[in-house]
């Protein structure tokens, strides 16, 4: 998707100067690291500065969508605001007045985190233990009943500006005096907490994902709290950060449980840090939350991601991912490397509704009317897949996959092979076996395959995908012989973590539940999703609750295969996980015995059981990538006589509106030997039957049917 980043870094972009500057900044590295992070997760990314221009700039960057009139994209809000108290709030402000969704807090988050006095009250409402302290708003005004030493800082500064610690009233008086003058602002002085400070990173909304705590090590100092000159890194004895802190579980809890509650009191949005002091007794007082955590390589929060295990690019993916989540419900959609529309390209493309596609082996200009009724749908394919198959040594026949063909013009057939209309009991759930049941969660995916047998809903605004999970329960606890639900669509892991956990607090109390199954191609073309530790948590949850948690992996070619996807699925079998593969026989990809041996037997290696592999399906757009069964056949004897006796785990079948059907061997009376593996009707499951071959056929209703003993019914 396209995302603008938005930082200040000039000041002239203003009417005038009329208020305190903002002397915070972003510097130039810390806002190139998370431009190249976007990019590296495949988004289109621009950059402007949050002033007077900012709102012409997204305009023409980020036009909504004339069809829906829904934003054209998001912001990576980076801005601190040029001059004024509220100065954080102003570019949140301006952005929800334009409907622009941004990361980040909103403006009433950012207001009320600023404010140091304001914080301060909505914490001691929530219960949460802060500081003693008093708000002076003129030079000489007494200040009375508070215990020396005293912190004295400005009222609506953060990054430790103006901190300042006193020993007696006459040092008070002198700070106060100073704060006033030179920022223009009231002084808060509070009592000063002696002992360890813990700084706690939260990152999400609902659910809260806390980072490890991070200790701030003040050993050989005199001045035991952060200046401005330690959090901008230019003092010799700097702090150390240490992470995680070693502090007990208990004590870890409770400074989670406040974190939280301050979090929510100052209605912080997406990811914030607090900060924390623990005296000698071991009570812990909150300073102060900062609403818009930094996101430098050497702050905090960045390094408890890490520890956590998020890379850089992941933290900002996720940040990314939690904003969307709170604006539309799903996960951040990724960049496209290309898009089919050239704006611009063309004397024909600049013409309203008309799309020129880049396409194999060359470029066709459409009109909309020309792509919605052949049912193309949108190219798109994440950056990390089409570096991947680049370099893969396969890019000819892996670039098939996801770049559209002009054979999809001329390709015959249905927008449901398999049936999937006439076994839909309720909205999203599909029960055509009577042990499983499968759900379409969402209509995107990562990237969107050429050969999917789902063109009719994937990319789309589908009526058919689940949008109540209550009477999808409903149903499943109606039908105890369900076993085994399968979470599909689209690409269930484009829901963001908050989404799928949602999902689960429907099927997990079922108790003739066993397994939930997730079909995906994140492991191939967007790995980086699962250093999300929050789903980590989500697969312990469907362990913990007795049920088997799978993921279905959709490899179709070694060349798919990363060694970031090797890592991925060498970490989550450690985790519990299990791992299932189906693949697709697709001719001019993958319809040759050796690169279909080296996939599975890679697969296996890595633990990863090849389970299906399907006929390609004669779907509308898609047909042409089907081969002839008996080419088929004889492509599967071939594999199976490259692979090891525990490597030759998976069945060639037919996905059909009548049944699963393994298709097992081509007889020297020229008929093809099937036996059904699923049916609808379960007094055909396992039988064998023929039919005679029918050169050419691709598909089971392309075989005639005789009335001959062996025929299926």
């Amino acid at each position: 998707m396209k995302v603008a980043v938005v930082r200040n870094r000039n000041n002239d972009g203003i009417l005038s100067r009329f208020g305190q500057l903002c002397p915070e900044v972003y510097g130039p590295r810390s806002v190139q690291n998370v431009i190249d992070a976007l990019r590296e997760a495949g988004h289109t990314v621009a950059f402007f500065e949050g002033d007077k221009r900012l709102l012409a700039n997204l305009e023409q960057f980020l036009p909504p969508d004339l069809k829906t009139g829904l934003p054209g994209g998001m912001v990576f809000n980076m801005a601190y605001g040029i001059q004024g108290d509220a100065r954080y709030t102003h570019v949140p402000a301006m952005l929800e007045m334009a409907g622009v969704p941004y990361t980040g807090s909103t403006p009433l988050g950012h207001a009320l985190a600023l404010d140091k006095v304001v914080t301060k009250v909505l914490m001691q409402d929530a219960g949460v233990p802060t500081p003693r302290y008093q708000v002076v708003s003129s030079p000489g005004q007494r200040v009375d009943g508070l215990r020396f030493p005293l912190i004295v800082k400005p009222r609506h500064e953060s990054t430790s500006y103006g901190l300042h610690l006193v020993q007696d009233r006459q040092e008070l008086e002198q700070a106060a005096a100073e704060v006033i003058t030179q920022y223009q602002q009231d002084a808060l002085v509070e009592e000063y907490i002696e002992g360890r400070e813990v700084a706690v990173g939260l990152l999400g909304n609902d659910p809260v994902e806390f980072l490890p705590l991070v200790e701030l090590d003040f050993s050989g100092r005199q001045f035991h709290a952060m200046t401005w000159a330690d959090k901008y890194h230019k003092t010799p004895d700097e702090p150390k950060k240490i992470c995680p802190a070693p502090v007990s579980e208990e004590m870890a809890d409770v400074l989670r449980k406040i974190s939280l509650a301050t979090f929510r009191a100052c209605r912080c949005k997406d990811y914030c840090r607090v900060d924390i002091r623990i005296d000698p007794s071991g009570r812990p007082f909150v300073l102060e939350i900062n609403s818009m955590a930094s996101l430098g390589t050497g702050g905090a929060f960045v390094l408890a991601a890490q520890t956590a295990g998020y890379t850089f690019q992941s933290l900002i993916s996720r940040i990314m991912d939690v904003a969307h989540q709170r604006y539309f419900g799903t996960s951040a959609p990724l960049g496209e490397i290309a898009s089919p529309a050239r704006a611009g390209s063309s004397e024909a493309a600049n013409r309203e509704g008309v799309t020129e596609a880049e396409c194999v082996p060359g470029t066709r200009v459409f009109s909309e009317q020309q792509m919605a009724e052949h049912h193309i749908p949108p190219y798109k394919v994440t950056r990390f897949y089409e570096e991947q198959i680049r370099r893969s040594g396969y890019y000819d026949q892996l670039r098939q996959i996801v770049e559209p063909s002009l054979e999809e013009l001329e390709s015959p057939g249905s927008l449901d092979t398999s049936g999937e209309s006439d076994h839909t009991r309720i909205k999203g759930l599909q029960h055509k076996y009577s042990r499983t049941a499968l759900l379409l969660v969402t209509d995107q995916c990562f990237s969107y395959c050429r050969f999917c047998f789902r063109k009719r809903l994937v990319g789309k605004a589908s009526h058919e995908v689940v949008r109540d999970y209550g009477p999808v329960a409903e149903y499943l606890k109606g039908h105890p012989e369900i076993h085994d639900v399968l979470l599909s669509g689209g690409d269930p892991f484009v829901l963001g973590t908050e989404q799928l956990h949602k999902i689960l607090d429907h099927l997990l109390p079922i108790p003739h539940l066993t397994s939930i199954r997730f079909g995906t191609k994140a492991i191939t073309h967007y790995p980086a999703r699962f250093r999300d530790k929050g789903l980590g948590d989500l697969f312990r949850r469907i362990t913990m609750a007795g049920k088997t948690m799978v993921i279905v992996t959709h490899v179709d070619h070694v060349g798919e295969v990363s060694e970031e996807a090797e890592r991925t699925i060498k970490r989550l079998l450690t985790s519990g996980v299990q791992f299932f593969n189906q693949a697709v026989l697709l001719r001019d990809v993958n319809d040759d015995p050796d690169i279909l041996a080296d996939t599975f037997g890679r697969l296996c290696s890595l633990g990863v059981r090849p389970y299906y592999l399907f006929q390609a399906r004669p779907v509308r757009g898609a047909s042409h990538f089907q081969v002839p069964l008996r080419r088929g056949v004889e492509i599967v004897h071939d594999v199976n006589a490259r692979l090891s006796g525990l490597q030759k785990t998976f069945r060639y079948v037919m996905s059909h509106v009548s049944g699963k059907i393994e298709i097992l061997e081509m007889g020297r009376d020229d008929r093809l030997w099937m036996r059904y593996h699923q049916s609808r009707d379960p007094r055909k499951l396992g039988r064998v039957f023929s039919r005679p071959y029918r050169e050419g056929a691709c598909w089971f209703d392309d075989l005639p049917r005789l009335s001959k003993v062996g025929d299926a019914v």
